[in-house]
């Protein structure tokens, strides 16, 4: 419930906006600020794009409370075009015919909703993260529009990341235990350092929105930052120097605090394993918000145990959810978090911006933004 005033207010900016004419100025201040992507070519010029006589809306349980408000959000800019929901749990019947029939949906990628929606052209993702549905190998020949929800979430993320880097540094998960057991105890007898951040490096794995807000937060508290990233060395002032892929583990070797933010691939799976943690320096410390399985569990283990790694913070792990009685619960130098990194009292807003505004571009033709390659994986 805590988030329906802000969707509400979210509701009446964009009722004051000609959505025809382009996006209002909330919309246009957030594309700045995240620095969303816009595809290359108006949509209008993509083999199959059409304007849609009907829009369908996956409703999840989650966002019934605000169903109306979403609904109303999305018909602003529908210039009266259906729209109709389905609750995305369902693939047969009357629901798996609307889906079946879809040009346009507005829900979340699954292997079962490619193999429904035989018809789609446009599919718009509401999280992030879309490799459960691209690693399917229903993705394997698929052939539409996918944009997620990519960069919305980086803020919040980035906040969790510095706030794991500050409580594993300054040891607070080890002093919050004592103050449970009422213990007055002083160092030295804490599991690792107590050290200042500032003039340290950290790597930031994956610069993309969410490694672009870590590394901008990282700066900001006098910190040194250099990145990898897939696509080119391009990067913010506030990075000191952006590698390809294939540096990393030299990138590593030079680095205080590693983040992984890179997504979920074929060519990321396991990619933090021995080879990458016997290359860094003693004492690094690792934080995850990508993907559970792009670190190998057993070896970030070992890493842990030797003092390779001075502490991890994991809000994503392999296994996940993590098993009960598993080895990483135990790790004096490990914060973990069950993958809630991106929940902040702003996510609801970022999304319907964000998804609205795609909505209005479809429809007239324009170039989409946070278009997902495919082939790649993000």
């Amino acid at each position: 419930m805590k988030y329906l005033v802000s969707l509400s207010a979210v509701c009446l900016l964009l009722g004051m906006s000609v959505q025809a004419a382009g996006p209002d100025t909330a919309t246009r201040e957030l594309i700045e600020q995240l620095r969303l992507d816009e595809a290359e070519q108006p949509v209008r010029e993509s083999p199959g794009w059409k304007r849609p006589e009907r829009i369908v809306v996956m409703i999840p349980g989650s966002l019934n409370d605000m169903r109306a408000e979403l609904l109303a959000s999305f018909e602003r800019v529908s210039d009266g075009i259906e729209i109709v929901t389905v609750s995305g749990r369902e693939f047969t019947g009357e629901e798996g015919v609307t889906l079946a029939e879809a040009q346009v949906i507005l829900g979340f990628c699954s292997p079962q909703l490619i193999r429904t929606a035989k018809n789609l052209h446009w599919l718009q993702h509401f999280g992030t993260g879309v490799d459960r549905c691209l690693l399917s190998p229903e993705a394997q020949d698929a052939d539409f529009i996918l944009t997620n929800a990519q960069h919305t979430a980086g803020p919040p993320i980035a906040e969790h990341v510095i706030a794991m880097l500050m409580m594993l540094t300054r040891n607070l998960q080890y002093f919050h235990h004592l103050q449970q057991e009422q213990v007055w105890q002083r160092p030295p007898d804490t599991p690792s350092p107590m050290i200042e951040i500032g003039g340290k490096t950290m790597l930031v794995a994956g610069l993309g929105g969410i490694g672009t807000e870590v590394a901008r937060r990282a700066a900001g508290l006098g910190m040194r930052v250099i990145a990898t990233r897939r696509s080119s060395r391009e990067g913010p002032g506030f990075v000191d120097y952006v590698g390809l892929s294939d540096e990393l583990l030299e990138l590593a070797a030079q680095a205080d605090v590693i983040v992984n933010a890179l997504p979920l691939t074929r060519e990321t799976t396991g990619i933090f394993g021995r080879e990458f943690f016997d290359a860094l320096k003693q004492g690094a410390y690792f934080i995850s918000i990508g993907r559970g399985k792009s670190t190998d569990t057993a070896e970030l283990i070992a890493a842990l145990k030797s003092g390779r790694l001075a502490g991890a913070g994991l809000d994503v792990t392999d296994p996940e959810p993590l098993t009960k009685g598993h080895e990483l619960w135990s790790l004096p130098n490990v914060i973990i978090t069950p993958h809630i990194s991106y929940m902040t009292d702003r996510g609801i807003e970022r999304n319907v911006l964000v998804i609205t505004e795609n909505l209005r571009r479809y429809i007239n033709g324009e170039r989409m933004m946070n278009v997902v390659d495919i082939d790649r994986g993000y």
